[in-house]
């Protein structure tokens, strides 16, 4: 069965490259097409074959390589915050918070990166995945990065994370760098069983 199909197919492509095409039935009721006329054949029409023409594919560049500044085609694949993490508590910072970042691909020439901390905007933009935010005082802290167009269009952004900012007393130095911890819990006192 197969041989069959194979050939059937190879006599459509020879007739598809033919101008003429002549199909006749032998004495034993095989179905036969060639490009030559037998005796008994009948022409076939041929219509032309469909085709069409691909549109042009651009080149990109290959993963990994830095994208053209500017270039409105740039697609990250991630943007997140490495530090400080979801839930980590830093201890004495001097209100000075460093802050690194994973971008991929790396930030576009054109394209920016946008600070929120507790929700207001940090004015002065970040260059680059690594960078410092002053005045984080002590307290829960909330941080979000975003990427930006040059239109202020956002692009992507990170969740928001939380984290925690402690600063050691002066007056207590005993607990300098030791994090808060909750007393503990008093034990269940066992019930007397009543006997009777």
């Amino acid at each position: 069965m197969r041989w069959i199909l194979m050939a059937l197919l190879m006599t459509f492509a020879v007739m598809a490259g033919a101008s003429e095409m002549w199909r006749w039935v032998d004495e034993n009721g095989m179905v036969h097409f060639s490009d030559r006329p037998q005796p008994g054949a009948e022409r076939v029409d041929m219509r032309p074959a469909q085709t069409f023409t691909a549109p042009p594919v651009e080149p990109r560049p290959p993963r990994g390589a830095p994208e053209e500044p500017g270039d409105p085609t740039t697609r990250y694949t991630q943007l997140s915050i490495l530090s400080p993490a979801e839930g980590e508590t830093l201890w004495n910072i001097g209100t000075e918070l460093n802050v690194q970042l994973a971008i991929d691909p790396p930030l576009a020439g054109a394209h920016e990166l946008r600070v929120f901390l507790d929700g207001a905007r940090v004015e002065d933009s970040p260059q680059g995945a690594q960078f410092t935010l002053r005045d984080v005082f002590r307290g829960e802290r909330r941080l979000r990065v975003s990427i930006v167009d040059e239109s202020e269009r956002e692009l992507v952004s990170t969740p928001t994370i939380v984290f925690y900012v402690q600063q050691a007393s002066l007056q207590n130095p005993a607990q300098q760098g030791a994090p808060t911890r909750p007393p503990p819990r008093p034990r269940p006192q066992p019930r007397p069983s009543g006997g009777g």
